[in-house]
């Protein structure tokens, strides 16, 4: 199934609603220059280099591996609302419309929410031995913060023989070693460190997706220098490391957005837009639904702290006109051409 040709445009209206700049006065702007280095890079919509990385990699009954979880012991004991519905949105697509088997990977502290997260979704949650035998499900499985986690992506890779490896809104260590926070901070030590996973697939040319929307996270080392120049902290941070919240940790392909949900819910559309399967995206109800539930199993406003649905200081709301757009994008541009009787 070859990839239509207005696909591109439908890619591209979808990155300039992942890159809607609803941010206070300080860091507006920034968005936009992250964005511009990372489509300098890919040379396509960044929607479109992530969906048809996904489309040409991923097979029926194939693993993917997808990584998000972002906290703090005080502030985010369970995490925060951007991250978990970003990777549900594509999970779903994945497994309602590539009848792959998506297994989601997060710090133990964050696996409920996670599931919780995907359950308001529509995906069910089994263990990754009966997803693999059961439609429209996914697996939620821990990853440790400790000096374990270079062995347990060896083994995650070994046992799941993943076609792919999706992260959002995960943060990752600087060229010296130390992971931020956007804030500039050194992170908590209960960080899992999936980059170990990425170093590793990376290694054995499995494809690799990065969303993020600060550039501290995964993905980000493949536009280091964009993000050291246009960053607050990108080249000196608040931490005694002083070497900037930079990740060092590159992907084949980068996604930047406002926030991280809305940076995955454009890839998510656009390979529903590839699938010509529009109904995959979520609407403004399931969209309602998500966050709350989300928020009910503890997440918290990553901007704030506040618990509630609110993502990154933007209220539920936006977020599901964001994918009432999307949706509408992908609907109204994938539809036949008509004459006007008039």
């Amino acid at each position: 199934m070859s990839i239509n040709g207005y696909v591109e445009h439908i890619a591209l209206q979808l990155d300039r609603l992942a890159m809607l700049e609803l941010r206070p006065r300080r860091d507006q702007g920034v968005v936009a220059k992250l964005h511009e280095a990372a489509q300098q890079r890919q040379g396509k919509p960044l929607t479109l280099a992530a969906a048809e990385l996904l489309y040409e990699a991923v097979g029926k009954g194939d693993t993917v591996l997808l990584t998000t979880g972002a906290g703090h012991h005080d502030f985010l004991p369970h995490g925060e609302t951007d991250g978990p519905p970003g990777v549900v949105a594509l999970a779903t697509v994945l497994a309602l419309g590539m009848h792959a088997v998506p297994v989601l990977v997060t710090e133990a502290e964050f696996a409920d929410n996670l599931t919780q997260t995907a359950l308001a979704g529509g995906l069910g949650v089994r263990d990754y031995e009966s997803a693999q035998r059961t439609p429209f499900t996914c697996a939620v499985v821990s990853f440790p913060s400790d000096g374990t986690a270079e062995q347990v992506a060896a083994d995650y890779l070994h046992r799941f023989r993943p076609a792919a490896l999706i992260s959002s809104e995960k943060i990752a260590p600087n060229a010296a070693g130390t992971a931020h926070f956007a804030s500039g901070l050194a992170a908590t030590s209960e960080r899992a460190r999936v980059e170990h996973l990425f170093d590793l697939a990376t290694e054995r040319g499995i494809p690799t997706v990065g969303i993020g929307d600060n550039g501290n996270e995964i993905g980000f080392g493949a536009i280091e220098d964009a993000v050291r120049e246009h960053k607050r902290w990108g080249q000196v941070c608040q931490c005694p490391c002083r070497a900037g919240l930079a990740s060092r940790v590159s992907t084949d392909a980068l996604v930047v957005g406002s926030t991280s949900n809305w940076a995955a819910y454009g890839v998510a559309a656009c390979l529903a837009a590839i699938l010509g399967q529009a109904q995959l995206i979520r609407d403004r109800q399931e969209e309602h639904r998500v966050l709350e539930w989300c928020a009910m199993a503890g997440a918290a406003d990553g901007s704030t702290g506040r618990a509630g649905p609110s993502v990154d200081g933007t209220p539920p709301e936006v977020s599901a006109s964001v994918q009432h757009l999307m949706r509408s994008v992908v609907e109204i541009c994938s539809s036949e051409p008509y004459e006007r009787p008039f």
